[in-house]
């Protein structure tokens, strides 16, 4: 009788430990910044709101705490001037991990003077919404 006290007491601390090792693992955004550029990380260079006349590229830098392949992460880009959405790009990583992901857009003769924002989605639904302009 006691023998089969001691483990199901056992077997409810592994339970316990388990359930709360689980529950650490939660996927989680720390930051979302807009910026000139990334490192080789995908952190954030020169964080900032308002580019200047000419740029071509734009960076979006999101750390991401426990992201799993079952997770996703999208980043809308829209020029507010116009309406038009610019670019959409959809990340979903190989394998469970936390750091930075990096997304970029791009405009070749350089993006128009204006207001611009970037709507980042986690698992389809609205994180943030990111704005920026270029002048």
């Amino acid at each position: 009788m006691r023998a089969k006290a001691v483990l199901a007491i056992l077997l409810g601390i592994i339970l316990l430990l388990f359930i709360s090792g689980c529950g650490s693992r939660v996927f989680s955004i720390e930051s979302v910044d807009i910026s000139r550029d990334i490192d080789g990380d995908y952190a954030p260079v020169d964080i900032m709101e308002e580019f200047p006349a000419g740029t071509s590229i734009i960076y979006i830098s999101v750390k991401v705490e426990n992201m799993t392949p079952g997770d996703s992460l999208a980043v809308t880009w829209n020029y507010l001037e116009t309406g038009d959405e610019i670019n959409t790009t959809v990340f979903s990583p190989q394998e469970t991990g936390s750091g930075y992901i990096g997304f970029n857009v791009m405009v070749d003769e350089g993006f128009p003077a204006g207001n611009y924002n970037a709507l980042v989605y986690v698992n389809d639904e609205l994180y943030e919404t990111v704005e920026f302009t270029v002048k």
